[in-house]
């Protein structure tokens, strides 16, 4: 997707949240739910203002950043042989963010249900997505895996990124598990993320090893 059509629809999903944040913000409570723990109950209340904008602040923040990491980043040429991708990449997450806000929305409404039953299909998209943006990504200093030994050898970063695309797109898969229980949505979905997170390192230092040592 080009630039120009992502920052359009960047602009319609701000403009959505905060639209939405305003028509119902009437009707929420003057302390709203804004935290829920493992076991899908609240734990955790914010002034009814803060609870209402700061993910849409939120979103601000990160379209800034996100659009910005590109133009300082010393390997930029490399960026734009994904950007399309990348570009959707920024767009899922603001869809995410927008969705699990309107879920707290409705929820503080007092259409209370199942949060976590509800969030589990948002979380295994987005981090199916990752794994494809992830399988794109060429060498860079911000976006991807980023280890010593993928930075220091191209070879290292495609292969790296082969296998990471992979395993992110098999964490989406295992977390729809929450789907059928619940009380085990935030497991099925930090389990197996922490370890693709340090497999990956540790698959990164092995395969660099393995082409300039010899040694595996």
């Amino acid at each position: 997707m080009s630039t120009k059509n992502s920052l359009i629809i960047i602009v319609l999903l701000l403009v959505l949240t905060v639209g939405v944040s305003l028509i119902l913000g009437k009707q929420m409570p003057e302390s709203m739910a804004s935290h829920w723990n493992a076991q899908g109950q609240v734990d955790g209340y914010s002034a009814k203002n803060s609870a209402l904008f700061l993910v849409p602040g939120m979103e601000l923040g990160l379209v800034v950043l996100l659009f910005g990491l590109p133009m300082i980043d010393p390997r930029k040429e490399n960026i734009q042989k994904f950007r399309p991708i990348y570009n959707v990449f920024i767009i899922a997450v603001l869809g995410f963010m927008s969705y699990i806000h309107l879920l707290t929305l409705v929820w503080n409404l007092g259409m209370q249900f199942d949060l976590l039953r509800w969030m589990t299909p948002a979380f295994a998209a987005f981090i199916y997505f990752t794994g494809v943006l992830m399988g794109k990504a060429q060498s860079n200093w911000f976006i991807g895996i980023r280890t010593p030994w993928t930075l220091s050898d191209n070879r290292v970063w495609d292969k790296t990124h082969q296998v990471g695309g992979i395993a992110f797109k098999v964490c989406g898969a295992i977390s729809l598990v929450g789907l059928i229980f619940p009380y085990l949505a935030v497991w099925s979905l930090l389990i197996p993320l922490l370890a693709t997170a340090f497999g990956l390192i540790l698959y990164s230092y092995i395969y660099y090893r393995s082409l300039h040592i010899g040694v595996v």
